[in-house]
């Protein structure tokens, strides 16, 4: 039985395609008209300075995910590093935070489709909701079935994006020659550089942001202490690709036309191929928000679940059934993911709480110095080279990124945090009393 649970997780190559899965969404599809507006041609720089940024934070949940075999990622990091207290802040706003993704991937599905299937057109609710059953449905039948589906869906969302990348190789010099690339620099009047720059880097990072879902599902993956590290690094490498050639081949295509462009993925793949690249875009895009909500079904709950297995959430949220999934937590985060998408207003919540992914960022990061110390018992398959300069890094592009959001952003993660805090005392006074 063992070896046959060990075999239904994901291997080295699953994993990659996981974190590739949880990273890459239909946002892609439209964020060369969002950065180019910012930069111009010169957008390509910020991406390429935004990988960097990403990578050092990719590099800390490498490094200390190499300890842990179990799911959790930023909780079981922050928990093992500075207790239970921080621990359970981090995971329970980072479950929260999930929860609500998941409500916008699924309500972001419906529109897709109402687009591609006009007909659709005023069922988007419950298509949003049948969404999250089914793939609950499919969870509860445990990681083997998730597993399939998240692969097959991942190879099939990757196809035009593979498709656009290879040709935008042999489009770029047309492009140059068009003079789709020059002035290269073009800001916005009274706008400097480096405001440009940080502007644009952030758009892009939220791009980026899913890398961390890998680590909350290690205990799905075969001999997670070595392999989660290698799929971190090698799906935000993979990742990184995509999006360059995607925005250098948008800029090729249309130069300052994505100005004027709805859809400039799509109207760029029509000028290199004609009526099929569009389609083929059209489709890949409901199908990679599809992998989103594919990989949030199996994510979301399993953080849930990892708190309760710590004893910091009632211990029946970790309830598994006979394959292994966890029931109740599935139950739980579907239903609340559903209250959320008949509430309406999951939309401004979710962009409200993009600055909560900080923090398990800057926890992770802290950890890596913290859980050195700690010793653990043994050393990571992966460790970062310059002692704290990576860790500390990390921690300043953080509160750099943070601090290029509205206040009202950072009033609602500090709200959050007092509240989890507050849920915290409440539930261990509870715990003791028992």
């Amino acid at each position: 039985m063992s070896q046959e649970n060990e075999k239904s997780k994901f291997s080295l190559s699953g994993a990659t395609l996981y974190g590739i899965n949880a990273v890459i969404g239909s946002g892609i599809f439209l964020l060369p008209k969002r950065i180019y507006e910012g930069m111009g041609p010169a957008s390509l720089l910020a991406m390429l300075v935004d990988v960097l940024l990403v990578l050092l934070l990719a590099l800390c949940f490498a490094e200390v995910a190499g300890y842990f075999d179990k799911n959790g990622g930023a909780f079981q990091y922050s928990k093992a590093a500075f207790g239970d207290f921080v621990g359970f802040i981090v995971g329970f706003l980072g479950w929260i935070v999930t929860v609500i993704a998941w409500s916008a991937m699924a309500a972001g599905f419906s529109k897709l489709l109402v687009a591609l299937f006009p007909e659709v057109g005023g069922y988007e609710t419950i298509v949003s909701l049948l969404l999250i059953l089914l793939l609950s449905v499919i969870n509860s039948f445990g990681v083997k079935t998730s597993k399939t589906f998240t692969v097959v869906i991942t190879i099939a969302k990757l196809i035009p994006i593979v498709a656009f990348s290879i040709l935008s190789i042999f489009f770029i010099k047309k492009g140059l020659d068009a003079g789709n690339f020059t002035p290269f620099l073009q800001l916005a009047p009274d706008v400097t550089f480096s405001q440009a720059m940080g502007s644009t880097s952030l758009i892009v990072f939220y791009a980026f942001i899913g890398f961390e879902a890998l680590p909350i599902v290690a205990g799905e993956m075969r001999d997670a202490k070595r392999n989660v590290p290698k799929a971190i690094l090698m799906s935000i490498g993979v990742v990184s690709l995509f999006y360059f050639m995607i925005i250098a081949g948008t800029i090729a295509m249309l130069g300052t036309g994505i100005m004027q462009s709805v859809s400039p993925v799509q109207d760029a793949f029509f000028e290199m191929i004609g009526p099929l690249g569009k389609y083929m875009i059209a489709i890949g895009a409901l199908i990679s928000i599809g992998g989103l909500n594919m990989g949030d079904s199996m994510m979301v709950p399993r953080y849930a679940a990892s708190i309760a297995d710590e004893g910091l959430l009632p211990k029946v949220i970790a309830k598994k059934n006979r394959k292994g999934a966890p029931i109740v937590a599935i139950a739980v985060s579907g239903i609340l993911s559903g209250l959320l998408v008949l509430s309406g207003s999951f939309e401004q919540l979710a962009e409200l709480s993009v600055v909560m992914r900080f923090i398990q960022y800057i926890p992770t990061s802290l950890a890596v110095i913290a859980l050195r110390k700690k010793g653990m018992g043994h050393k990571p398959s992966f460790r970062l080279p310059l002692g704290p300069v990576i860790p500390i890094l990390s921690v300043l592009v953080s509160l750099w990124m943070i601090s290029a959001t509205d206040m009202i952003n950072i009033i609602f993660a500090v709200g959050g945090i007092v509240v989890a805090a507050i849920l915290y005392f409440v539930l261990n006074k509870k715990e003791k009393a028992a």
